[in-house]
This record gives structure tokens, sequence and C-alpha cells, in this order.
């Protein structure tokens, strides 16, 4: 049985509508796709580039980046954008994988883990019709036992990046490899030798230092790529292996000129210079001219002379971009996988390398976490503006979705950073957070400049949720007991002013969430076997919101951002099974499930064609990129109460479609699941707490005015959230005496329905009522 949404339904109907609308006008480019390339550093700190940190510096050790500078300038800085993990093979699994470390394949120091076989950003850049190249360190192609065979075919690796979506590879195959910067085939620790597509490369190569040999294959893999293929559009991910590990540089001054016939070039086996034309003269010995005469350790002018060195290979890559006359056509995307390191010899001490921040590279502060992101696209991002919207790496998917005008998958944590990268701050989507977890043995250095609490803090576990301004942290996490340290990160960036103790509500919505975002998988937790919350709904009446979509997709899309061709109401899934027949057909199920009482459950899914489920922002049930016609299930802790679901399903042959999903549980027999949802209505009764509430205008455009009913004078908490759950706006430190009355933003906010809720602190008392956002 299913009922057409009438009036009753007006506040969701109307919020989806306008919802859709929305993505029509955000996501939908009708550009011709760009070129995109993303350069990865290993190990570079927030404070070691220019115009984030180093420009800033007054004293005698000061490095300098002008060319970074420069494109920062012409582009946008992320000033608060985080990797997904402070250690580099869990953050490139994140970023590739567009999950943030609650879902990512590869977690903690799984250093050479092959990287999961499902859908990814050269993926789905691939089936996007992109050519795609991985140039540099992959460290996630698979492990390699040195004692046994520290030369295995390439072609044997579980996850060699050709088998991950990338048409070509050229770099380090292996995590240790990257330890050096130099190839070393007979180096009996490390085995460094150079992989191109299958093939080592043995000989020949013990004067290619490698930020020169990536910069130069780069250039002249996008030359042949133009050359041969100028309609196709191209993905670079070029990943190079510095500053991490050993301070070695250059052989000599970086070439003159740059681009097309200057600068860097590749050249062959067989040259003179082999590889690349600066394989000559006497390795690791030269020192930018800049620092050879500083008053410093050779350590220091070594360190400032590897990052100058990216600084010029970024520079050489943008002109051959203007020589081919695609720099208007190329996004570039700047960051590091991590905060810096203080090991061969480098202290990131010496330069401030965690910039203004606490903590370095395996810390969970924000200098470990927290890192330089310059992205530039000519005509399409503003020239000089900085980004200050909270985001993760694990987002470039998403991003790089609505680049190739291809819909966002649905198994993906993160959101599209157009918007808030061309200034369109009201269209950007915000989930409500970030989301970090690690481990890691030792402790925050005891630097002076750190502040007194951070210094020798034992690591252990660490998890940190970011949700607005502000970051809950905790280290050494013993159980869910463990409370978060909350600081104000946007006033407080060193993180010296604990918010914990006046915070009580955020505190609790941070322990909250932070079990509705995660699956306990891949390694442990000691949160692991905690019971997931469920959440509070009012006038839940039995169904699901069922919505009908129409297109052929190459993966479940997230349908959240796409234009229903019908929504109805339905008494359960039978009502899509009983479907007639249909190909090119899409649905998106929202609802919740009622848990009767607390224990760990089983969910159990079929589905004659791609599905894929959520609970909370948890990603269940996949059955996208390796569909089975086969039941698949996936058990996990809850909390009595209700529990919100979400289901997508893409169906692109002619079939009947079929979705079942079934529950068992403490006292419970495998059953089909019934479904609930709450009844949003204009005609709905208030409760008396939301009597004492008004709010207007409604739908409301860019500002929310809020009156209370009461004689309630004193501290008070705003939330807003939205119809998932999420929290969209918070605020807990304003005072209301006299008027009563207040007004919010609500601007950011994209089209939809949103529950406002007061929190009187000094009373104990909550008031809450919902909205439209027009």
């Amino acid at each position: 049985m299913k009922i057409k949404i009438s009036i009753l339904l007006v506040c969701f109907n109307i919020g989806m509508v306008l919802q859709a609308q929305w993505f029509k006008k955000a996501h939908l480019n009708t550009n011709n796709e760009p070129n995109i390339i993303y350069i990865y550093l290993d190990d570079l700190g927030y404070g070691d580039l220019g115009n984030f940190w180093q420009n800033q510096q007054t004293g005698a050790k000061k490095m300098l980046s002008p060319q970074m500078d420069l494109l920062a300038n012409e582009g946008a800085m992320l000033t608060h954008h985080y990797t997904a993990a402070p250690v580099c093979a869990p953050a490139r699994s994140s970023l590739l994988e567009g999950l943030h470390q609650g879902h990512a394949s590869i977690r903690d120091n799984q250093f050479d883990m092959p990287l999961s076989n499902g859908l990814n950003v050269a993926q789905v850049l691939s089936k996007a019709g992109y050519k795609t190249m991985h140039i540099g360190k992959s460290g996630l192609a698979g492990k390699r036992n040195l004692s046994i065979d520290p030369y295995p075919d390439p072609a044997s690796l579980e996850a060699h990046p050709m088998k991950r979506g990338f048409d070509q590879f050229f770099g380090f195959l292996y995590h240790n490899q990257g330890h050096l910067h130099y190839p070393e085939p007979t180096n009996t620790k490390k085995y460094c030798y150079f992989t191109d597509g299958y093939n080592m490369l043995m000989d020949n190569t013990e004067l290619c230092y490698t930020t020169d040999a990536f910069a130069a294959k780069s250039k002249q893999w996008i030359s042949e790529h133009r050359s041969n293929n100028p309609e196709q559009p191209f993905f670079l991910y070029l990943a190079y292996d510095v500053p991490h590990s050993a301070l070695q540089v250059p052989t000599q001054a970086y070439p003159a000129g740059g681009g097309l016939n200057g600068g860097l070039q590749w050249t062959n086996a067989n040259s003179p210079t082999p590889y690349v034309n600066t394989a000559s003269g006497t390795k690791d010995s030269f020192i930018h001219p800049d620092y050879a005469s500083k008053n410093w350790t050779v350590n220091e002018k070594k360190h400032a002379t590897m990052i100058r060195r990216v600084d010029n290979a970024v520079a050489d890559l943008l002109q051959l971009l203007k020589d081919l006359n695609i720099d208007e056509q190329t996004m570039i995307v700047f960051s590091s996988d991590n905060g810096p390191h203080s090991s061969g010899g480098q202290k990131a001490q010496s330069f401030q390398s965690y910039g203004n921040f606490n903590g370095i590279k395996r810390d969970m502060w924000e200098g470990g976490i927290r890192v330089p992101t310059i992205c530039y696209y000519p005509g399409v991002i503003p020239a000089g503006i900085e980004v200050d919207f909270p985001s993760g790496q694990w987002d470039w998917l998403a991003t790089f979705c609505e680049l190739a005008n291809t819909t966002v998958p649905a198994y993906t944590d993160g959101v599209s950073l157009m918007p808030s990268l061309k200034q369109e701050n009201d269209k950007q989507v915000d989930k409500g957070y970030t989301y970090h977890e690690y481990t890691a043995a030792g402790a925050t250095p005891k630097y002076s400049d750190f502040e007194l609490s951070k210094r020798g803090r034992k690591r252990g576990q660490m998890q940190v949720i970011r949700m607005g301004d502000y970051k809950g942290v905790r280290y050494n996490v013993q159980n869910h007991s463990t409370p978060f340290e909350i600081y104000n990160v946007v006033e407080d960036e060193r993180e010296e002013n604990d918010l914990a103790s006046s915070m009580p509500v955020l505190q609790q919505q941070m322990l909250d969430k932070v079990l509705q975002v995660r699956k306990a998988e891949v390694v442990n937790r000691p949160y692991d076997k905690e019971l997931i919350p469920a959440v509070e709904l009012e006038n839940v009446k039995r169904g699901l919101l069922k919505s009908t979509y129409s297109g052929k997709y190459a993966w479940v899309p997230n349908f959240e951002y796409l234009s229903p061709i019908e929504s109805v109401i339905c008494e359960s899934l039978e009502d899509i099974n009983s479907d007639e027949q249909d190909s090119e057909v899409g649905y998106y199920c929202n609802a919740y499930v009622n848990v009767p009482r607390d224990g760990t459950y089983t969910f159990y899914l079929n589905s004659a064609s791609n599905c894929h489920i959520m609970l909370h922002d948890i990603h269940l049930l996949d059955n996208d990129f390796h569909f089975s016609e086969n039941e698949i299930s996936s058990v996990v802790n809850l909390k009595a109460g209700y529990h919100p679901v979400r289901i997508f399903y893409q169906q692109n042959e002619l079939k009947t479609p079929l979705i079942e999903l079934f529950m068992s549980g403490p006292e419970m027999t495998k059953n089909p699941i019934s479904f609930f949802f709450e009844k949003l209505t204009s005609s709905n009764p208030m409760s008396e707490a939301s009597k004492m509430i008004n709010l207007y205008p409604l739908p409301a455009g860019d500002m929310l005015n809020i009156s209370l009913n009461n004689s309630f004078s004193g501290r008070y908490e705003v939330i807003v959230y939205d119809i998932t759950g999420h929290i969209v706006y918070s605020d807990d430190r304003a005072e209301l005496a006299g008027s009563k009355e207040l007004s919010i933003s609500v601007k950011p906010l994209k089209s939809g329905v949103y529950v406002c809720k007061i929190i009187a602190h000094t009373k104990g008392e909550i008031f809450e009522k919902q909205f439209i956002k027009a």
C-alpha cells in the first residue's frame, strides 16, 4: 500500500523539492570537465609554507616558498582542512576512498596494506571518462617480504595502482621505499627502486632525485596525453615522498626555465642523464643558494632545500599547463598527508613546521592533522581567497565528482567543496562534523613552544570530532567514558582553553555522534562494543518515505542530491518489490527502525541490483561495487529506540526491483524490518515545550528569528538539526535577557525541514520546534 504525499506532509515535501532545485543549480556543471592534478606531499607541516606560517616569522630561521605563495595568491587557501589521520597510509587510504577513518579500509599504521578493491577517486574519474595516472609514492599496493623476495613481480600485488583504477603508474610501490629520495635497488634495508607500470627499473637510476624524476615524468605524461588525446580530461595523482624521512637534496640547481622546453625534462634509460636531465653530478650535494650561507645546521639547510625544490617543480608544472594552453582548464590541489616529522635528523621545531599549533606527525592536536592546502582553478576559484569551512581530504572524491559532472556515490563520507571554493557559501553542504581516529605509541614532544598541558601527552588510542567551531579530542582513550577535551579552534587554534566543563550538552553530543558515524572493523578500538545511541522522535507512524529516480549510473548515487520523479509514503519495502519490471530506475528510502532493547543486532540485505544501506551515518551494508545476488549481513550494537536508516538502490538492467532487509537480535529471530517515519506536518499538535517558541518568518530565508514565551533569562543553547538528526548549527554561549528574542543566520543551510532546539541550562528546560528553510 502506498499513499501519495498530501497536505499532511507538506513540510517534508516542500523540503525535498527545494533541496532538489538547489542541487540542480549548485551541482550540474555545464562546462567541459577540467583536468585535475592532486599534488600530495609527505610530512609537510602546516607551518612549512610561506603564506600559511613562514612569512609571519621574523627571526633568522625562515624558509621561502615563493611559487607556492603565488599559487595561493591566485587561488584559494584552505585554512581549516584536515588529513584523515596523522600518518601516511591511513591518510592516503581515506583520500583515495573518500572515507574518513571510521570507514576507510586502512587505519592506524597499516603500511603497505592493500587498498580495498572498491570505489575510489581513480575508479570514479576513470568511469567518468578521465585518463588517470599515479606518479610517486603509493604505499597501498600490498606487502612484500624482504627476507624472502625483495623484488616481487609488481603484477602480483593485490592492489597495484593499475588494479585500483589508475591507467598508469610510475614511482615507489612500497612504503619504506619512500624513506629514501634516490633509488638504491640493492639497499638491503629498503630495496628502493622505481616501478614503471609493472616493470621494475633496476639500472642507471642512482642519481635520479625523486622530486625531479616525479616532476619530469608528470610533465612528460601530460604532454603526451595532450598530444594524443587532447579532448580527454586527465587526473594526475602526484605523490611526492618529501620532506619525509631521509634528509637528501638534489645533485644540482634547478634547470633554467620551465614548462614545455625548460626546467626538468624526462629523458630515457640510455641518456647521458638517465630518465631525468638532472641525473648527473654528485648525489645529495646541492643546497639552495638562499640557504647556503645561513648560520643553520646542515640538516636545516637540507630540509629547506627539499621543500624549495618542490616549490620550483610546481612552478615548472604550472608553466607546462600554460604552454599547452590548458592552465584555465585544470584544477590543481596541493596538500600534505599529515603534520611535520621529527626524524632522520630533522627537528620540526627548527622552523616551527607545525605553525602556531601544538603537535606533529602522529598527534591529533591541530599540528598533526590540520594540513596546508591550496586549490587553484583560474576563472572558477576567485584569486586570493581563504576558505575556512571545516573539511577533510575525504571530501575530494565528492568534489571531483562535481568537477567531472558525475554523481556523488552513496558510499562516501565527503561532500563537494566547490561551493566554498567558489565563495558560494550558502550552497555548501555541511554534514556538521569531521571525524578522525588513530592510535600510536609515544607522546607529544615536549617542545617549549607547545602549550604546557600538551607536552609529553601520552598518545595511545586517540579520537577527534569537530562540530562547527568546536573540536573534541581525547588522548589515551581507555573506554567510551573518557571525556573529550573541547576547544574552539577558530578562536583558540593552539587548543589552550578546554571548554569541556562548561559544555556538558556538546560533550554528550560528541560522545553520541562518534558512535553514529563509524563502523567497528579493521582495527580494535576501546569503544567498538559500545551501544550506538538512538534518536528521539515524536508522532511516529508506520511506513517509510520512498522516492523514485530515473537514470543510469555506474554506481549507487547519493539520491539526496538528485531530483525524484515521485515521492510517496509506503508501508514497507514490498511497495518497491511489487513494482513492475524496469530499467534505469533508482530508489531512495528514508525511515527509522525501532530497536526493542539494548543489544547486538544483525542486519541482512537481499537486493536484485546495486544497493547501499546506511544506519545513522554508518555505511552498514554495501552491495554496490561488488554486487552479489547472495544475502549480505552486518553486525552492530544498538541502544533501544529509533535509529535512522537510509536505503539507496540503483537498477540499470530490466528486471523486477527487490530490496529485502531483515534484522535479528536479543530475543528476536530473523524477521523483515518494520519501518517508521516521523510525521512532519503543519497541523501536528504542538507539545507544551514547542508552544513556548515562536519562529519567524516561515519559511525562513537568510535569518531565523526566535522568541520565547516564558520568563527565562540567562545562558541558553541554540541547536538546529536537519531531517536526519545532523547538527547544522550550534551556539551554546549566548545570553538571553530582556526582549527574549534572538536571530540566527540560517543562510548556509540548504532548503529543507529542520528542528530548532533551545536549551535553557540554568533551569534545565528544553524547547523545540520545526521550521522550513526556503
